[in-house]
């Protein structure tokens, strides 16, 4: 039986996450990080509060103790310089570890996590395996008719943000009509979606368009959609929300999918 490593983050996912762990009766283990706001259910399970300097004394600890998987579940600052307190086992890779961090960007930072953690002999776990239901599939997921004008915005949102992906900039864009609302950067999907209120047509269809970055590592920092980026869209008069099939993750899917029907607001995997 497995025995997991969560490297908890903010959020509704570390909260769906351990209750799947329990309902299997898989051995999982908390890994809270310092300014990391967490459910207090979380809390309540298994944990340590930590110093991002220092994660590795801990994993060598547990995996002495049998955990050798590990998961990256929910919203985790990215740590300051100043944040990164390294103990001796950290400080052997913390110059790497900063050049990254000063480069900016997500993805480096991540895929350095990933390999750092293989190579001290963890399995970093797809949360796909973990929570598959999570996930919805490609096409039209709702039963509202989509446009030809719609197509074909799915499409040039899908294409810009194709291109901009080396750039590791953001997941989403908001179009109407041919026309780009705005493109997620540092301010996140939320905020993205806040802001473009006022440069909405009410009079025409708008698209959120959120999508896995080309080549990223998908055992973390997946497209992510909730409840609230359903409600902000409705608020903000978004018709709909085109998403990467089988890579994006719903947390509380149901709600999320009897949300759209009440709204009338569309799904559709690219």
């Amino acid at each position: 039986m497995k025995k997991i490593v969560l490297l908890t983050g903010g959020g509704d996912l570390p909260v769906e996450v351990v209750r799947k762990l329990i309902k299997k009766k898989i051995s999982f283990y908390c890994l809270i990080f310092e300014k990391n706001p967490v459910s207090k259910m979380i809390l309540k399970k298994n944990h340590k509060l930590i110093n991002f300097g220092k994660i590795i004394s801990e994993l060598l600890k547990l995996k002495n103790l049998g955990f050798n998987h590990v998961a990256l579940v929910g919203n985790l600052k990215r740590p300051s310089i100043s944040d990164v307190k390294p103990d001796l086992n950290s400080a052997k890779i913390i110059p790497k570890f900063v050049k990254i961090l000063l480069k900016g960007g997500d993805n480096n930072l991540l895929n350095f996590c990933i390999n750092y953690l293989n190579n001290i002999g963890f399995n970093v776990l797809d949360l796909r395996k973990i929570i598959p239901e999570n996930f919805l599939g490609s096409g039209n997921i709702t039963k509202i008719n989509l446009s030809k004008r719609i197509i074909d915005d799915i499409k040039k949102g899908k294409t810009i943000l194709d291109c901009i992906s080396k750039f590791d900039i953001g997941q989403s864009l908001v179009i109407q009509s041919g026309n780009v609302i705005g493109i997620e950067a540092a301010q996140g999907t939320d905020k993205l979606i806040k802001d473009s209120y006022n440069y909405i047509n009410k009079n025409e269809k708008s698209i959120l368009i959120k999508l896995a970055k080309v080549k990223q590592n998908l055992k973390a920092d997946l497209p992510t959609i909730g409840v609230k980026t359903l409600k902000n869209c409705h608020k903000s008069g978004i018709s709909g929300i085109a998403y990467s099939a089988n890579k994006t993750l719903f947390i509380n899917k149901q709600e999320i999918l009897e949300y759209c029907k009440q709204n009338n607001i569309f799904l559709y995997g690219v």
